[in-house]
Formats: C-alpha cells, structure tokens, sequence
C-alpha cells in the first residue's frame, strides 16, 4: 500500500494540472501573441501557415489550421493543438521521472517540479508551440533515460533501434515546435552519443561500423523527420529573426529567475502584469539579484558535480544510474556553454525565458540526479532532509503562483474580450453597421479575433492608428473618423466635444476605448 501512495499523488497532480489547462484554454481570453498566431498564419490560405517569423512556431500552425478551419475561431479550439501537448508532456514527464527515480517521494516531487513550474503552466493552455516542444524534449529525454538503463548502444537489440528512432524523431517534433529547442537537442544528441558509445573517442572513430549503424538508428530517423517538416521554412530564415535586445547575460537570468521563482511576488501592479523590471531598491530586486548570483550558481555547480562524480564512477563501473546522470546533468551544461558560445562567436542575443524553456526539465532533472549521486556517496539524513526542505520551498513558491486569469507575459491581454464586448453592445444598442475601429496597434489581434471568433459582420477590421507606433494601417483613417477608437496614454488622440463618449476605461492597464458619436 504504501508503494502506491506517491504514484498515486503524482498521477493526481497531473490530472489536476491538466484539468486546470483545460479550464484556463477555455476560459482566459485570448492574449496578443496568440491572436497574431491566429491572424498572420491561420486566418487565410493555407499558403499563410508555410509563412516564416519566429512567431509562427511551425508544428503548431500545421496541428492548429485543420482544427480552427473544421470547428471555427474560438479560444478552445485555438488552444487545442496545445492541450495535445500538454497530454503528451504530462505523460512523459511521468514515465520519465518514474524511470529516473522508482516509485518512492522522489517521483512524486520530480513530477511536481516539472508540472507546477509557472513558466510550463502558463503555456500548457496557450495558443503557441511552447507545450508541444516541451513534450517532444520530454518524450526523447524518457527514450535516452531508458535506453540510457541498458548500457552501451547494442546494434543486435531491437529496443535500442526503436528507441533510438523514437527519441531522435520526438527531438525533430521539438524543435519543429519551437527553432530555439534547437539548442537543447543539439546538446543532448552529443551526450547521448557520448553515453551509448561508451565516451567520446569513439565518437572520432568515423570509419568504425559501430558508429555507422548508431547514426542510422539515432541520427537519421530525426534528420528526416525535421527536414520533410522544416525545410520551406528554413530557407527564409534570416540572422535577424534572432535580435532579443538581451545583450548580458545576467539580464537573460534576471528573466528567468523573475519568470519561475518571482513570478506573482510583487507589489508593483505593472510587475505583475509582466511590464517593466523591479525598482533597483526593490526587495524584489534584492531577491534577484540572490537568484542571478547564489542560487543559480549553485544549481550549475550542483550539476557540475554530479556530472565529476558520475563520471568518475562509471570510469570504475558503468551502470545505468550514472549514465542517466551524465547524459542529462551534461546536456544542461552544454546548453548553457552554447547559449554563450552563439552569443560570443556570431552575436545572438542571450534568450527571454520563454526561449529557454527547455532549461527547466533539463536542469529540475540534472539537479535531481545529481543530489542523487551526491547523497549515495555521502549519505547523511540532515543533507537528505536539507534537500527535501528545499524541493518543497520551491514546490510552494510555484503554487503560490497558480492562477487562472491571465499568462504573465502578456497579463495586459485579460480585458481584450471585455474591449470587443464594450464595443459589440455599444454598436448594438446603437443599431450600427460597417463599424470602424481603430487606435494601439496592442489589441488590434485580439479584437479582430473576436470580430471573426463571433462573426461580426458588422464590424470592419481593426485599423492600427496610434501615433506612438512605428507602423499603421494602409490607408487608415484620422482617429476622429472612426466610430470607435481605442487608445493607451502614449496615443492619446486628445478627443474633445459632447459627441465623444467614453465607453470602457481600465485604470491600471491605462486603455480607454471612445465612440465618437459619428
């Protein structure tokens, strides 16, 4: 019976996290950079979809388009492909951690870290391909730790061929999902390498038959997979599809941090709606500032040191425990190590959180490992339970977080339905047709998704006219030419007159929509 009870409280976390995903797919309102998904690449021809910029996350588009052209535009049937994801990612984390890690507490806290993390609960639900690359590296990460359990890779045995295969193709899924898991794959097809050979030299041995047939089960299945998927897209990629505006490093940590461990700890109402940074004397900043240079740092050497000391014993004798180790802790440091080698040798940019997604299985895994490696080799109750205390001071920080309104990164985007709702009743009760709205170029996705997510033909589509933006709409009109207009404080058109009506004001995220009575 007790065998059973952590199974049994990992498996209600998940279907708890899920049932909350659903929930928050069907219920949130739609944020910014999912209706530009919906505008730029599935609204139209399915010529838009084989369209390239980093905001079309390729394996999405080609799920979302046949679901959104059979149901039609609604925020659920938007955020299905995602919901897809998020079933096959809770699925493998669990057949993964229950791999690493048996039956005991340590399933249990594994499966919580990877499902309760705010970053990976906020994209479960949302229109974007962050959950379906997340899945497809969780389901290879499951194929290597399992084959990792069987030694070195065995051409003759039919579970390292398939496997093989399947972990190679589910990278490709995940990178065809979102271009920057590129990184993580790349590093864990070397680890893996590395594993399954029996080090490195055999690596450089290009000629050997044993190397050969490893590429052929390993490296071509997902070769295939991501060229057939990828290739129309490729050939528009350009280098400046990878310009963040992250040029130091600590600024990409500060986000990460902030991202997972500050994500609702804030005083600042624009803080928490994801908008500027905290204030230089903030406690918040102070906490930062702990993360960016203690506690991270402590992580990577944690998983540092797990990799020296796996390492060392598999040199005395390999087992699968420290294989998993090595190749898990060294694609976290890999990652890293490239991250800063790509930013050092052709300049791109240090990554927003959301780009790095893949950090947070690799490093919640690697740190695992390695304390693993660590207490087998020093065994002591006070630092089992030091760790103990920490995963669950870290379990509590992410379900503090829980919530259900709105993505932290684009928290402005809550009141976009209730923007179209104000202008939707106020048309009517004026008995309005061939409506013209205008104004910030902020919510001109999300109110055109909801004219053709409600079929209203009353309404034309929205015309960006905001003066504090570096583009509008081709022949747009003057702002006093619409019916409604719609406008943040930096494109206030400074309306004046008994005709002009304010019809809708949100104080804190300082958006006013204005019928002018034309």
């Amino acid at each position: 019976m007790n065998r059973m009870i952590w199974p049994v409280l990992a498996l209600s976390a998940l279907t708890f996290v899920f049932g909350l995903a659903v929930y928050r797919a069907e219920t949130q309102p739609i944020a910014h950079d999912e209706a530009l998904e919906y505008e730029w690449f599935l609204d139209g021809s399915v010529s838009h979809v084989l369209n390239y910029n980093p905001a079309n996350h390729v394996l999405f588009t080609l799920l979302a388009k046949p679901i959104v052209w059979s149901l039609g535009s609604s925020e659920l049937t938007l955020r299905a492909p995602s919901l897809f994801g998020t079933v096959i990612y809770l699925l493998a984390i669990y057949l993964l951690c229950r791999r690493l890690f048996g039956h005991g507490i340590m399933l249990f806290i594994s499966v919580a870290l990877l499902s309760f993390n705010p970053q990976i609960l906020d994209f479960m639900p949302a229109a974007r391909g962050y959950i379906l690359g997340l899945a497809g590296l969780a389901a290879a990460m499951y194929f290597m730790a399992r084959l990792a359990k069987r030694g070195e890779f065995n051409p003759a045995d039919k579970e390292w061929k398939w496997g093989c295969a399947l972990a190679s193709i589910s990278l490709a899924l995940s990178v065809a999902a979102n271009f920057t898991n590129v990184v993580s794959a790349a590093c864990l097809v070397l680890t893996f390498s590395v594993v399954a050979l029996g080090g490195l030299r055999p690596l450089l041995k290009i000629t050997a038959s044993k190397l050969r047939q490893f590429a052929a089960s390993f490296l071509a299945p997902g070769a295939a997979v991501a060229f057939c998927i990828l290739w129309p897209y490729l050939i528009q990629w350009r280098m400046a599809h990878t310009i963040i505006h992250f040029q130091k490093a600590s600024d990409a940590l500060r986000d990460v941090f902030n991202s997972s461990f500050l994500y609702k700890w804030t005083d600042d109402v624009f803080n928490s709606l994801g908008a500027v940074p905290s204030g230089p004397a903030s406690w918040q900043a102070r906490v930062t500032d702990l993360g960016v240079y203690l506690l991270f740092p402590s992580l990577i050497s944690l998983v540092a040191a797990g990799i020296l000391l796996a390492w060392r014993a598999r040199r005395k004798s390999p087992s699968g425990q420290n294989g998993q180790c090595l190749l898990f802790s060294g694609a976290a440091s890999a990652s890293i190590l490239l991250i800063l080698f790509l930013h050092l040798a052709i300049h791109i940019d240090y990554p927003f959180s959301r780009y790095c997604l893949f950090l947070i299985p690799l490093f919640t895994v690697s740190a695992l490992l390695a304390a693993r490696e660590v207490s087998s080799r020093f065994p002591s109750q006070l630092l089992k339970a030091f760790g103990l205390l920490l995963a669950a001071l870290v379990l509590s920080d992410y379900a503090l977080a829980l919530q259900i309104k709105s993505f932290r990164y684009n928290a402005y985007d809550v009141i976009s339905r209730d923007l179209y709702q104000a202008i939707a009743s106020d048309a009517r009760a004026r008995g309005l047709e061939n409506v013209r709205v205008g104004g910030t170029w902020w919510y001109e996705p999300e109110i055109n998704f909801y004219r053709r997510r409600y079929q209203a033909d009353w309404m034309l589509e929205y015309d960006i006219k905001d003066r504090s933006y570096w583009w509008q709409t081709p022949n747009s009109l003057v702002p006093a030419d619409y019916d409604y207009f719609v406008f943040l404080p930096a494109g206030d058109p400074g309306f004046t007159g008994p005709r002009i009506r304010t019809i809708y004001r949100d104080a804190v995220r300082e958006v006013t929509v204005v019928a002018t009575g034309k």
